[in-house]
């Protein structure tokens, strides 16, 4: 009797067999394959997401300026009234540049113009609506556009990771690949050109599938770059850090490459 338990005992606390590893492992491999197949498909749409809304402001860029012969951003108050008296004019306005203090009045413009669709551009903390014109009375008047201490998805158009993009069309901003004077990355010192940027909280890797998606898969050139533009804060949105960054790598001698290990946190700016 005793044996007979014995025996029963080891049957019980017998192993896997080598089947049943190999089924679990086939079904352990089928799960983390579909889970990377999920965050390549899930990347794969940001990345479509992110290229769709470049190239839909660039449309809109070019279509306010066609409509309205003027450049949104830098409206005037009776120009911002041409619009409706939602349409902020520009802190500093008509001079043909565009601060980045003036990026969300940039957005609220085309925005207002019907060109893209964007609540957070016309909110109260960001434009005092003005009045409309009274029939034989009071004309109208502008809004009041409040310049945001920084850029936040609560008062501008935002990427889809929640990031705030922005626009600057800046005389003082040059292409270069030296520390503190960046902007957008170029091999040899460019000169000024309105762009566009993608957000901060981008992955470099997924950059550079973007720029290659989009243009020549370059940092320093063709019309999508690395930019270090700091978009948070409007008082200081240039970074004064060395050249080496976790985003991109090389030297005008050697041609510059996104880097994609590690990954980073980056930005890259779409050029006019």
């Amino acid at each position: 009797m005793k044996s007979t338990v014995s025996k029963m005992k080891k049957q019980i606390q017998r192993g896997f067999t080598l089947v049943e590893i190999a089924i679990v492992l086939v079904i352990i491999g089928l799960l983390i394959g579909g889970v990377l197949r999920g965050q390549e498909l899930l990347n794969s749409a940001r990345i479509n997401s992110i290229t769709s809304q470049q190239s839909s402001l660039q449309t809109a860029y070019y279509g306010f300026i066609d409509r309205y012969k003027m450049m949104p951003g830098d409206l005037t108050a009776a120009q911002a009234l041409l619009i409706n008296s939602t349409t902020a004019p520009a802190s500093v306005s008509g001079d043909g540049v565009v601060l980045l203090a003036d990026s969300p009045a940039f957005f609220n413009n085309i925005a207002q113009a019907g060109f893209i669709a964007c609540t957070p551009c016309s909110a109260t903390a960001l434009v005092t609506p003005g009045t409309a014109a009274v029939a034989g009375g009071a004309a109208a008047t502008a809004a009041t556009y409040i310049t945001p201490a920084t850029l936040a998805n609560t008062n501008t158009l935002a990427n889809v990771y929640g990031s705030p993009l922005a626009f600057i069309n800046n005389t003082a901003i040059t292409g270069s690949s030296t520390a503190a004077a960046i902007n957008f990355l170029a091999g040899t010192a460019e000169i000024s050109k309105p762009f566009i940027t993608t957000g901060n909280t981008i992955a470099s890797n997924m950059l550079a599938e973007l720029d290659r998606k989009s243009d020549d898969g370059n940092p320093a050139g063709g019309s999508f770059r690395y930019t270090d533009i700091g978009v948070n804060t409007i008082a200081t949105p240039f970074v004064a850090a060395a050249v080496s960054n976790a985003c991109w790598n090389g030297t005008a001698a050697t041609g510059f490459t996104w880097l994609v290990n590690p990954p980073g946190s980056c930005q890259g700016a779409s050029l006019f």
